[in-house]
């Protein structure tokens, strides 16, 4: 048997191998923590200068697209100023020219077609007009493009093009200056919120022809000149059916009979959103067809040759 002491000696050398293991572990934790810690350190560094790497090409890139924009609109002044005489000629222009008709000499003849407050009728007329592949020109009031922008867009898409004719439609020679501008910009506005971005047209069609007829010209040159500064032709017609028609019934036979009968290359047609022309409107484009005149919009006839 094991005496008192020598147990005690076990027990004392059991302890101190414990004590020794314990410490061992605490010594291995603190070692693994403190290496953990260091790894993480680093990856934390690491990942710090590589931000401020990413940072520091950012602002280079940023300062690079400064500069790049600073060229470019250095270039854009000297060009700007170069085409000055280019503007002034071109402004002469489309302040010198009124355009009801193009070249008697092509096949071509533009449709125009004015106003349009109801929708059905702009649909039947888009349906019309998609059926037989011809595009043609609209000129809308902008207060109509604000209130149905849906069917303007479907009408931009199926490929017709726009002219402007003003926000509400006023006589021009009756109301001042400013209230031109607001007329025009309102137009503009009204077409860009319908279609999501800007729209630039070529054409500008007075309403009712006002301050571009006969005897108009104490104040229609007032008007052109608003027109020619802002990049606009005066667009009005060579065949039209109110007034043409006045004394008749007025009925979609009647009107398509004496479009076709009329047109000629380089005509310009006046048609409104009513009832009557919308419905003369397939008759009208089978007709001028089998007269070999081609169906198109202003853009399309104006540059034939």
């Amino acid at each position: 048997m094991m005496n008192m002491e020598d147990e005690y000696k076990t027990r004392s050398s059991q302890s101190k191998e414990r004590k020794k293991s314990g410490s061992t572990k605490v010594i291995v934790i603190l070692a693994i923590v403190a290496i953990a810690g260091f790894a993480f350190g680093i990856s934390q560094f690491i990942m710090m200068m590589s931000v401020r790497s990413d940072l520091q090409a950012l602002e280079e890139k940023l300062i690079e697209v400064e500069e790049k924009k600073v060229r470019l609109q250095d270039q854009y002044d000297e060009i700007y100023e170069e085409n000055q005489e280019l503007r002034d000629e071109n402004k002469m222009l489309r302040s010198s020219r009124v355009i009801e008709h193009g070249s008697r000499e092509i096949d071509k003849v533009a449709i125009t077609i004015n106003n349009g407050a109801q929708v059905e009728l702009i649909e039947r007329a888009l349906d019309y007009l998609d059926e037989y592949n011809v595009q043609v020109t609209f000129f809308p009031m902008g207060s109509w493009v604000e209130s149905e922008p849906g069917v303007w867009l479907r009408a931009v898409r199926d490929g017709h093009e726009l002219g402007n004719s003003t926000y509400s439609h006023p006589l021009l020679t009756r109301v001042s200056t400013e209230r031109v501008i607001e007329e025009i910009e309102g137009w503009e506005q009204a077409i860009e919120d319908a279609l999501g971005e800007p729209y630039q047209t070529l054409f500008f069609r007075p309403p009712y022809g006002d301050g571009f007829l006969p005897g108009q010209g104490y104040r229609g040159g007032e008007v052109h000149e608003i027109i020619a500064e802002k990049g606009m032709f005066p667009v009005l017609w060579d065949l039209e059916l109110i007034y043409a028609l006045r004394n008749e019934p007025y009925t979609p036979e009647r009107v398509a009979e004496y479009v076709i009968n009329n047109a000629r290359g380089g005509s310009i047609i006046l048609l409104h959103f009513n009832p009557q022309d919308i419905a003369a409107l397939p008759d009208i484009l089978e007709g001028l067809r089998e007269r070999d005149l081609t169906p198109c919009t202003l853009s399309e006839m104006l540059v034939a040759r």
